[in-house]
């Protein structure tokens, strides 16, 4: 069996009930899954510059205090990602967390070709992303000093606000994933089913496979026109009954 571009119209409108069913199910399903199963995600995004504090008099020094902070910044992230940094926001924020709970909250990302790198909280609670994020902008300046005895240190270049949306999950673009997947195994399923389906479909396909030409074919009978054919038949006989009574 082999399929052929003919083929796929037909396979597609012999199929095309099945293939909106399951793609449409598919889609209405992951998009109330998300919007009533899934805990929405708030995250709240504190930025700080690495200050190299270089009395820079000419411009090749300055590019130097820039390379070096650059060169800080992913040393810094891995100072203020442990335990210990960890332990003093805990000491900051008015519940009680432990280190490795605030360390599953908060992500370091630098930002590419800058001395400036962000730290990143998400959490199901708006307000609690945001106390979490000014903790860490307060505390972070405070353990690179201590760690560090040279002329870099830390700035805040932009503060932390309060979510006014979640960040995750989206229920729109799950819904388009989840129907993209949804047509494609249904294009799968139709597929298959017309690939094990042994009935032959066209008049060639008998020349195909016996080597013999076809000199005639039985022809698709309509049961309705039939149907309606005998209906009237019937009514005739009646009419005629009734004439001759």
């Amino acid at each position: 069996m082999e399929f052929s571009f003919k083929d796929i119209p037909r396979i597609i409108r012999k199929n095309l009930i099945l293939i909106i069913i399951v793609s449409v199910v598919a889609a209405a399903g992951t998009y109330f899954a998300t919007a009533l199963l899934v805990a929405p995600t708030y995250t709240s995004t504190v930025k700080l510059y690495v200050n190299a504090q270089v009395n820079a008099k000419t411009s090749y020094e300055e590019l130097n205090s820039h390379n070096y902070a650059q060169k800080m910044v992913a040393t810094y992230i891995e100072v203020l990602n442990t335990n210990h940094f960890y332990s003093k926001v805990a000491d900051e924020l008015p519940d009680d967390y432990s280190a490795g709970y605030l360390k599953s909250l908060i992500q370091f990302s630098e930002v590419a070709d800058t001395e400036v790198f962000s730290a990143t909280v998400s959490c199901n609670d708006p307000i609690k992303a945001k106390t979490i994020a000014d903790a860490v902008a307060k505390v972070a300046p405070q353990t690179i000093k201590e760690q560090f005895e040279n002329n870099a240190s830390l700035k805040i270049v932009d503060e932390a606000q309060l979510p006014k949306a979640p960040t995750a999950p989206s229920p729109a673009r799950n819904a388009v994933i989840a129907f993209i997947g949804g047509l494609i195994i249904s294009l799968i399923i139709a597929f298959a089913r017309d690939y094990f389906d042994v009935k032959i479909k066209y008049n060639n396909d008998m020349t195909v496979l016996c080597g013999l030409p076809v000199l005639a074919a039985i022809p698709e009978f309509n049961t309705d026109a039939k149907d309606s054919r005998d209906k009237k038949s019937d009514n005739g006989k009646s009419q005629k009954e009734r004439a001759e009574a």
